[in-house]
């Protein structure tokens, strides 16, 4: 088993090129054991694409007999894949570059650039502790746009169909789309376990989907009383405290989203769990997530990364993100706004206004939206011309009151009645 204190999660990001952002520094805190990763920025800031670049980086530690390039000092290690040669269209595969090919050897440094734009600093040798340890380390990249589409299942599969896609750098679509087949899979096997008398194997998935009953209810803020299988069909039914009974297929588009990352985790943790036989465990890991609050409304995107965070306590997750909810709703967190070049630590975010996040993150003039800023542009303009008339100002404000009041929030209605009270009441001490 691997120890939050010996794995190498990641401790600061060089970006080297990322086409628009350049060479610059990600620290991040010195959290123990390791800090989360909060990308903030305008669009076009670069959040996406640095994620998109770090998981090209990482998925060299995946592959490490696949494809290595060192950019410091151009030395190609290894390469085994294929390339299309320009000069017939054909792909050919190339075990080791030819030194004396120097047309060659810069084509293909060109492709392997692409995996060092974004440069992660560790504290060992993640290379090597990636190739001894792969099997039971949990790594997934979650792009923005992404969802639930469920693959027919028609029975059983072999578990090998999952483990041998644990490590692969296409595992989490695999995941994603495969995970009604794994929850059939577990059904199965605790059919056989109770009919074998193995009481504990029973117990063990027994508390998989519990576990994922009581998640699902925190996800839908809905009780469900069970999940139910259909094994003529292979089929899961949802059935809720109100009576719905639901498919995963018919679940709103958010709830499908936020589903495809809790059941890929659960999954890789579930099978890293059984090959050691210790199903307390909880593996270690880095998790990329791009727009964590996609599809989601604002009560569900407080509740993401908590609820992740809380069911795998030694993931270090990496998110990108508009919204001020996922920033304020972690602790032991990194804040990096792309745009200022500014870093903050989660202590600085939780527990401050969203409206004060918006302004600070997000860089909004104000806390009021574009019509509120009309209206008070209005009074503005009022006052300056009207403040010595108060009984002028009183009458030129009324108007400005009816046809707005119902745009306003409470508080600057108050402030908008109190300012017509006062000039009231200045015009009748003046008369």
């Amino acid at each position: 088993m691997i120890t939050p204190e010996e794995f190498p999660y990641i401790k600061s990001l060089y970006v080297n090129d990322c086409y628009a952002y350049q060479d610059f520094d990600i620290t991040l805190h010195d959290y123990k054991p390791f800090s989360h990763l909060i990308l903030t920025g305008k669009n076009g800031s670069g959040k996406s694409t640095i994620l998109e670049h770090l998981h090209n980086y990482i998925s060299g530690w995946q592959t490490i007999d696949g494809r290595w390039f060192q950019a410091s000092n151009n030395s190609l290690l290894l390469y085994i894949g294929t390339l299309r040669n320009e000069r017939d269209g054909k792909l050919k595969t190339y075990k080791r570059y030819d030194e004396t090919d120097n047309d060659y050897r810069q084509r293909l440094i060109n492709e392997l650039n692409k995996y060092e734009r974004v440069i992660p600093s560790i504290n060992t040798v993640v290379e090597v502790f990636w190739e001894q340890n792969k099997s039971l380390i949990v790594y997934s990249y979650f792009k923005a746009k992404r969802g639930y589409q469920s693959q027919k299942v028609e029975g059983p599969s072999k578990e090998s169909d999952f483990t041998s896609k644990i490590d692969s750098p296409e595992s989490t679509a695999y995941f994603t789309s495969s995970f009604k087949q794994y929850l059939v899979n577990k059904k199965i096997d605790q059919a056989f376990a109770q009919i074998d008398q193995l009481t504990e194997e029973v117990k063990v998935t027994e508390a998989f989907f519990e576990t994922l009953r009581e998640k699902l209810s925190d996800i839908f803020d809905i009780r469900i009383n069970s999940i139910d299988f259909d094994h003529k069909n292979y089929e899961f039914y949802l059935h809720l405290e109100d009576g719905r009974k639901l498919t995963f297929e018919v679940l709103p588009e958010g709830f499908s989203a936020v589903l495809t990352i809790l059941m890929d985790l659960f999954m890789r943790v579930d099978l890293i769990r059984k090959q050691l036989n210790e199903y307390t465990y909880n593996p270690c890991g880095i998790v990329l997530i791009d727009e964590p609050e996609a599809h989601l409304h604002l009560q569900l995107q407080e509740q993401i990364l908590p609820l992740l965070t809380s069911l795998f306590p030694n993931i270090q997750f990496i998110a990108a993100t508009h919204s001020p909810a996922v920033i304020a709703s972690i602790k032991n967190a990194t804040i990096f706004d792309l745009t200022t070049k500014e870093t903050r630590i989660s202590e600085e975010a939780v527990g401050r206004s969203y409206s004060d996040l918006m302004m600070s993150h997000f860089e909004l003039n104000n806390e009021y939206s574009n019509i509120a800023d009309g209206i008070i542009a209005q009074v503005d303009k009022a006052v300056a011309e009207f403040g010595n008339n108060p009984a002028r100002l009183r009458e030129v404000l009324q108007p400005i009151y009816d046809a707005n009041s119902a745009y306003l929030s409470p508080t600057l209605k108050v402030k908008f009645e109190l300012l017509m009270a006062e000039q009231e009441a200045k015009a009748v001490a003046h008369s």
